[in-house]
């Protein structure tokens, strides 16, 4: 799916990324054990592996007057859960490869997050895409974009559903 990456709230698009994204439920073990992933109000948590495949970045416009030399993302994934349970997670960026306006990633990332199982309080992911200029001492914000967690995890949970009694049936 491309999603459009945005400089400002409001503002013009300032580029595409084109990833594929999947959210699985999953029995790893996590730093905390499950019974403690309860959020003040009771909200019920699960552990999920997620697999991300970043395909690319295209037609990315710079924020400055010098060119897009080579872009990365930024994927926050402390913006996904409660901040006590935030010390748990690192935030995963891939790295600046390719140059231009439209490189080609094709990096895959995978992690386990706890995430809560109620879709009325899934959370979204936070991304952004920066340029990497003069071997990283400026980083320039390119965009941002949200990944919709809580609706991919019941979409992928209402397919799987529907192929079992494919399968049965």
């Amino acid at each position: 799916m491309w999603h459009k990456l945005y400089f400002k709230k409001g503002g013009p698009p300032s580029g595409e990324v084109l990833l594929s994204f999947a959210v699985v439920a999953d029995d790893y073990n996590f730093k905390r054990s499950l019974e403690k992933l309860k959020m003040e109000n009771e909200v019920e948590m699960k552990e999920f592996g997620i697999s991300m495949n970043i395909l690319g970045l295209r037609g990315l416009q710079s924020p400055g007057i010098l060119p897009v030399k080579k872009a990365f993302l930024q994927f926050a994934l402390k913006s996904m859960v409660p901040p006590a349970l935030g010390t748990n997670l690192e935030n995963i960026r891939t790295e600046p490869r390719m140059a231009g306006t439209d490189p080609t990633l094709n990096t895959l990332i995978e992690f386990k997050a706890p995430l809560p199982v109620d879709v009325l309080f899934c959370p979204r992911l936070a991304c952004s895409v920066f340029d990497n200029i003069a071997m990283g001492f400026s980083q320039p914000l390119i965009g941002t974009f949200t990944i919709p967690i809580g609706d991919l995890m019941h979409e992928l949970a209402k397919e799987r559903k529907e192929e079992r009694k494919g399968k049965i049936s």
